[in-house]
């Protein structure tokens, strides 16, 4: 079963029973219900929207609700046993062990930045192994993140901060699902569903992807969540340390800060949702080194100011732009009960 049928099967399935196939993914239900009619489609899927938003929780989420799969022993592209295709199984002269992989483990990520080349893609030559066996031996091939791909999901992170060429490399595996390894004149397939996110292109060091890779991708927009979802990321995902109480209205305190940052003219890049699970954590930090066992409003207050400087940006435009601290400290009390 081809790896989209196999996601297809376990989400429909989990509708069926009324579960969440996305639980632990926070967003708009419109923008969930997107997300599913694609991955149900076996289309590949473009996340688009600020950092922090989970994104990469989302292709992990996806990734988990694959079922175990078996690999051939020692096989480089993932081949299953019993269809074994690349060089290394067809000219394998022994039967192939077998060799389990959980479904959580059918991810390969890919974090993109201008230094990815199209060997990183694709793979390139050993030059040892060329030594030994000779530069067109099929074993002097080594393959690239493409092949590691096959039969998981593929998730690239930023692909916008990827070189264009090496964008390209995945045209033919989106459109046709093989791969060509030039010098050996052999074809591989790639089983994949690629799973890409991209920064808006304010954000520095990003570029357009070209058309002719954009057009194989249907794209989502993922915004912020909401107070209630973020409180809900808080608990689920932020570090809890034994022995430091934290109140509930506390926690919306800390993600009220962070939502102010996203409605402020005076941000022009505001806090994501890391930005609140830092000030979570920092709070909890802060009140030990205060000697007490209860997260109280001004460590709040101290862990917010911390988080925002690494984080939040001040738009150039902006009279704080020269001095944040003070637009920071603004914003935190202006966010606290009773204002």
């Amino acid at each position: 079963m081809e790896l989209r049928e196999e996601l297809r099967h376990s989400i429909l399935t989990m509708l069926k029973a009324k579960e969440d196939p996305l639980d632990g993914f926070y967003a708009a239900e419109d923008t969930k219900e997107a997300i599913l009619a694609v991955v149900i489609s076996g289309r590949h899927l473009m996340l688009e929207g600020p950092p922090g938003t989970g994104k990469t929780t989302l292709a992990k989420i996806l990734a988990s609700r694959l079922e175990v799969m078996q690999v051939v022993e020692g096989c480089r592209y993932n081949c299953d046993p019993e269809f074994p295709q690349c060089p290394d199984c067809l000219n394998q002269r022994n039967g192939p062990g077998v060799v389990t992989i959980p479904g959580n483990e059918r991810f390969v990520r890919v974090q993109g930045s201008p230094e990815l080349m199209p060997e990183d893609m694709l793979g390139d030559i050993d030059p040892v192994i060329a030594m030994q066996c000779g530069i067109h031996d099929q074993r002097a091939f080594t393959p690239g993140r493409i092949h590691r791909a096959h039969r998981k999901i593929l998730f690239i992170d930023e692909l916008n901060r990827i070189p264009e060429r090496t964008q390209n490399t995945l045209i033919q595996v989106l459109e046709e699902g093989i791969t060509t390894i030039a010098g050996f004149d052999i074809t591989i397939p790639v089983d994949t569903i690629v799973i890409a996110t991209q920064n808006p292109e304010e954000f520095a060091g990003v570029d357009r992807i070209s058309e002719t890779l954009g057009d194989r991708f249907e794209r989502i927009q993922i915004g912020y969540p909401t107070v209630e979802q973020e409180v809900t990321i808080l608990k689920r995902y932020a570090r809890k340390y034994r022995g430091v109480s934290f109140d509930d209205k506390l926690l919306q305190t800390v993600v009220r800060i962070s939502q102010s940052t996203r409605q402020t003219e005076d941000i022009s890049r505001p806090a994501s949702v890391r930005a609140s699970i830092a000030t979570f954590e920092q709070a909890q930090a802060i009140a030990q080194l205060r000697g007490r066992n209860s997260v109280n409003q001004e460590d709040i207050e101290k862990a917010a100011v911390i988080s925002l400087q690494g984080r939040a940006e001040v738009s150039p435009g902006s009279s704080y732009y020269e001095n944040p601290a003070v637009l920071f400290r603004q914003i935190v009390e202006k966010s606290l009960p009773g204002e």
